[in-house]
């Protein structure tokens, strides 16, 4: 997100081996206590074989997909970033963002969605949470012309500063209308066995929700969330939230921050490509996840806790207007 070759590491495996993490995709479990973490700064991990990005254009979409279609059967686990012309709306001045509750954190965020155009996805497959990257994609969109649309010109300076190349992506990307109908058919979203990996990820799951609706978010918070959970369901990992919880458990301040930072705290390095660009912070998204996993969350289900919930946007359990009848919302997502 901005300054806001297939067979990798891990090969393919029969999907019945990944039953077995399927039971960690519920929403409401109560949060286990858990003694700190005997390593909380452990050694970096092995180093693993290089993992290709795979750049997706409008030449060769459909055969990206074709390829990611076929992946999700055997790495169910997805972590996501996107880029995007950074904000152009912001709290008044004398307001700090912090004080903002959610449903105004949500007005803010809608109103620079639904003015802005999404520029890349990265999408990074991996077998269980605690496996390596196996395939990565990075899909790049075509509507964004920093001539004519409206953009935060630091973020855009910083994306192309950071290889993103805009020309290109007007000349060769993706629309935004064919990557909704690719996304729709791949058994991405609206599939309860795919569990998604997210660092921060309020921007980036409106900007999706965005191009799969066709249309401006909905109007108020509970129905946004409503339709995450039909698209992506209740397995959501955010990991600045699972940092949030490893402070509080823990008293871990030192994974407060952006996502190089809390990587850096648990010494993850980038393993693939550039930062500020999408492919890039999925994979680094992905290794920093699994590892905090492994030091802050070890026991069975423990990431229960963790899950359903998107960083900035919480809502209180039990509050009414959060739970439409499922049928209605499914028919009228179309899934």
């Amino acid at each position: 997100m901005p300054s806001v070759e297939v067979g990798g590491a891990a090969g393919w495996r029969p999907k019945h081996l990944h039953k077995q993490y399927q039971q960690k995709h519920h929403h409401y479990t109560q949060q286990q206590q858990h003694q700190p973490p005997s390593h909380p700064h452990p050694h970096p991990p092995p180093q693993q074989q290089p993992l290709e990005i795979r750049e997706v254009w409008a030449d060769n979409v459909d055969r990206e997909f074709k390829l990611i279609r076929a992946a999700i059967e055997h790495f169910p686990y997805v972590s996501m970033d996107t880029e995007f012309p950074g904000v152009i709306h912001h709290p008044p001045a004398s307001v700090h963002h912090s004080t903002l509750t959610p449903s105004q954190r949500y007005a803010l965020l809608k109103s620079n969605v639904d003015a802005l155009h999404l520029i890349q996805v990265g999408l990074v497959f991996a077998a269980s949470p605690s496996s390596p990257p196996a395939l990565a994609f990075q899909i790049n969109l075509r509507e964004f012309d920093p001539r004519v649309h409206r953009h935060a010109p630091d973020s855009v300076r910083l994306l192309a500063s950071s290889g993103v190349d805009l020309a290109a992506h007007r000349a060769r990307g993706v629309s935004a209308r064919a990557f909704a109908a690719l996304l729709m058919s791949s058994g991405l979203v609206c599939n309860p066995d795919v569990a998604w990996v997210t660092f921060c990820s309020a921007y980036d799951f409106a900007y999706l929700v965005k191009v799969l609706m066709g249309r401006k978010l909905p109007r108020a918070l509970p129905e946004f969330l409503r339709y995450v959970r039909v698209y992506f369901g209740a397995a959501v990992y955010d990991v600045k939230h699972m940092a949030r919880v490893a402070v509080d458990s823990y008293g871990e301040v030192a994974l407060l921050g952006g996502l190089e930072r809390v990587a850096g705290a648990l010494r993850v390095r980038r393993a693939a490509g550039r930062g500020h660009q999408a492919a890039s912070d999925s994979v680094l998204t992905w290794d920093t996840f699994r590892e905090m996993a492994r030091l802050y969350f070890p026991k069975e289900c423990s990431l229960d806790v963790c899950a359903g919930v998107i960083y900035g946007l919480e809502l209180r359990h039990g509050d009414a207007t959060t739970k439409p009848k499922p049928a209605k919302v499914r028919a009228a997502l179309r899934c």
